[in-house]
């Protein structure tokens, strides 16, 4: 139900133009992406279904014996991009991976002129933030705060040209679903007490992040209803 409702969601906006689909190899996206097309696209449109192994799910290795449990606590401590599984992969790996096949996908429509000017990428929720992540040059801590989406979770990323940078895109948030971020800080008082908070919408501080202490201050008084003044 999940898929179907998406693929009318995306056939709303894409019309009857031409599109070219990429797919994780594994069985659950695979009939995702069935579903999405029978559901609600006309085949003709269907320039192609490349099925890349690059944007699979994360490898977790051989668990046999182990106790996985205990393996994500301690990914919890060392944290997902940089905790590498026994014999599995680490969230960099997958990193690398996908910023392999976004590079290759986007120069081969380059250089095709299939007549197809939307791409829809049927993937895992890792992917979809690590290819938002290698787009808009975000930091591990960045990466860290945001979520993973909803089951069928849609971003939507459109050309804008009048931004800078090899591959000029921007989320469109009314279209496509909200990228949810948050981040825990412990937060010093004047008063010397001090508490732990957490700040939503992390993506929304302008960057370089770190550095925007006022606007971060703001967030958190409206956030939590404190005093910023009261915050050393």
């Amino acid at each position: 139900k999940q898929s179907v409702a998406v693929g009318r969601r995306l056939k709303k906006l894409i019309g009857n133009e031409l599109v070219h689909f990429y797919v994780s190899p594994f069985q659950r996206t695979l009939q995702t992406v069935r579903n999405i097309i029978f559901a609600a696209f006309d085949p003709a449109q269907v320039v192609d279904v490349s099925v890349d192994p690059r944007i699979r799910e994360q490898e977790f290795g051989n668990l046999q014996g182990i106790n996985f449990d205990e393996l994500r606590e301690e990914s919890k401590i060392v944290r997902r991009f940089w905790y590498r599984y026994p014999t599995g992969e680490s969230g960099a790996d997958v990193y690398d991976r996908t910023k392999q096949w976004w590079d290759s996908m986007m120069t081969r429509h380059v250089h095709e002129q299939s007549g197809a000017r939307t791409v829809i990428v049927v993937t895992h929720g890792l992917t979809m933030r690590l290819i938002l992540m290698q787009l808009f040059h975000w930091s591990p801590n960045t990466f860290h705060t945001v979520w993973n989406p909803d089951n069928c979770g849609m971003y939507i990323l459109k050309k804008d040209l009048s931004k800078p940078g090899q591959w000029p895109y921007v989320l469109d948030e009314d279209e496509g679903d909200e990228v949810e971020s948050s981040i825990d800080l412990v937060v010093k008082f004047a008063n010397g007490s001090k508490r732990t908070l957490t700040l939503y919408d992390y993506l929304s501080i302008p960057p370089p992040r770190t550095l925007q202490l006022d606007f971060v201050k703001q967030m958190l008084e409206d956030e939590h209803d404190i005093n910023s003044t009261e915050i050393s």
